[in-house]
């Protein structure tokens, strides 16, 4: 025999493969018609001792038969429950087939979620498979498709999460589906029935799709989500969505709509602006861009869009900033000089000012002290990223009334709102805003370091301002 011959590959046993090589030797042994239909339709794979047959042997050859990451059959083909159709089960999953949808291997998440959802049933979720496992373009998931549904799997969730064919999942695709830079990523989570017997929802990587059969199925993520779960979800005040976010304003607000209310929050560019202004959330950025919108006599859609036309010239970077040379303070030529360094808060690079209100102290504004005084001697003297000395185009008595300005300021707080900080009285003052305010209020507005006169006032406007004269 065969199996004296050769090792036999576990799990199987010499009585299992001394079976396979007698089935092999039937098959060869029969004659004429009947031969050749066994052959046509079944086949046995040595040592197991099961033959494979139909659509689900020609399946099982064309992956790579024993050789593929099936391995060996542990069954014949069985007639799965209700005659719907047949499976094979093999030592790494099984192959199932029907009629109506081919022959298909099933195997690791796929095949234990799948499981969870009542495999191929009529009273499972999904129904048969209807494809192999599909890997995607992304790097990042994979998914197999069944009659009623997918399974989806991915590296954040690795063990799998299935979504029906209907409105949501529709919906999701609406919104991108699973394509990089899409709304809502991939299911993270299967399906759910609510628990008011009518709605349905699934959960994303970056939001929800909820359903109900009066409004239909729609996306919710972001801040909405967050205010939406806050209150309660469908059993809060707002119950379901009942369309997509929207804008009024051009994106600087975002408003979605349910059957009892609807939510507001700030929109895109409300946030990009936060993401400039480190310290200051996008609900900040709203409550000051209706401030102004209501003092300039200006839409909140204009005060926002002129602010962040203002940061392409009045800020180095998001990200990694340019870290500049550690260099000792210089010392100023004079008491009421000013100083441009290198600084990033919050990994944006805007760089920082201050005012010298004698030769060893200077005055300014920082995150973590509100407005102080600081001694630039200290220890041998203060390291700063690459600092810049300049002195302001005016009178000394000018340059004394700025410096009697800024140390009046000492101890107030801080403003993180660069875009919107010219206020010469403020309860809060950032690096930029002290040292402009300092020339601006006691000169009546003749000493305007802002370079670029927008809204606010940044360290480079500063920099750059005619007024502002380098140390040569």
């Amino acid at each position: 025999m065969r199996s004296d011959r050769e090792e036999i590959p576990a799990p199987f046993t010499k009585e299992d493969a001394d079976k396979a090589e007698m089935l092999e030797a039937q098959q060869r042994s029969t004659s004429g018609t009947s031969r050749m239909s066994l052959l046509a339709t079944c086949q046995t794979y040595w040592p197991s001792p099961y033959s494979v047959c139909g659509d689900i042997r020609d399946k099982y050859n064309s992956l790579g038969g024993p050789a593929s990451f099936l391995s060996f059959p542990t069954s014949g083909n069985i007639v799965n429950p209700g005659n719907t159709g047949e499976r094979v089960t093999f030592l790494n999953g099984p192959i199932y087939w029907s009629a109506a949808t081919g022959a298909h291997p099933v195997v690791n998440s796929f095949l234990n979620r799948w499981g969870i959802h009542g495999y191929e049933a009529a009273t499972g979720m999904l129904g048969y498979p209807t494809t192999d496992e599909i890997v995607h373009a992304d790097g990042v998931g994979r998914r197999q498709e069944f009659q009623r549904g997918a399974i989806y799997v991915a590296f954040q969730n690795a063990i799998g999460s299935a979504i029906r064919n209907g409105l949501i999942r529709d919906r999701w695709n609406a919104v991108g589906a699973h394509e990089p830079g899409s709304l809502l990523g991939y299911p993270i989570q299967d399906p759910v029935d609510l628990p008011d017997g009518q709605g349905r929802m699934s959960r994303f990587e970056r939001g929800v799709i909820y359903w109900h059969p009066t409004t239909g199925a729609w996306d919710v993520s972001g801040a909405i989500l967050d205010k939406w779960a806050q209150s309660g979800y469908e059993a809060g005040q707002q119950k379901y969505p009942t369309g997509q976010p929207y804008s009024t304003d051009g994106d600087v607000t975002l408003q979605q709509n349910f059957q009892a209310g609807s939510i507001t929050v700030p929109g895109p560019k409300a946030q990009e602006l936060a993401l400039w202004n480190p310290g200051a959330t996008a609900d900040d950025i709203v409550q000051e861009a209706q401030r102004l919108a209501t003092e300039l006599s200006l839409t909140i859609t204009d005060v926002v869009n002129m602010g962040l036309t203002e940061i392409a010239g009045a800020a180095e970077g998001l990200g990694d900033p340019d870290p500049g040379v550690d260099t000792i303070m210089p010392t100023p030529r004079g008491p009421g000089d000013i100083f441009y360094s290198k600084a990033a808060t919050a990994r944006v690079s805007h760089g920082h000012n201050g005012i010298f209100a004698t030769m060893t102290h200077s005055v300014e504004a920082n995150n973590n002290n509100g407005v102080y005084i600081i001694d630039n001697t200290t220890g041998g003297g203060r390291i700063m990223k690459s600092p810049e000395m300049f002195w302001v185009d005016t009178s000394s008595s000018m340059r004394q009334s700025a410096i009697d300005f800024a140390l009046s300021k000492i101890g107030l707080g801080y403003n993180a709102q660069f875009w919107s900080n010219k206020v010469v009285d403020a309860v809060a003052y950032n690096c930029s805003a002290l040292v402009w305010a300092a020339f601006y209020g006691p000169s009546n507005g003749a000493v305007d370091l802002d370079a670029d006169g927008g809204l606010g006032v940044w360290p480079l406007d500063i920099k750059h301002s005619p007024l502002a004269i380098p140390y040569p």
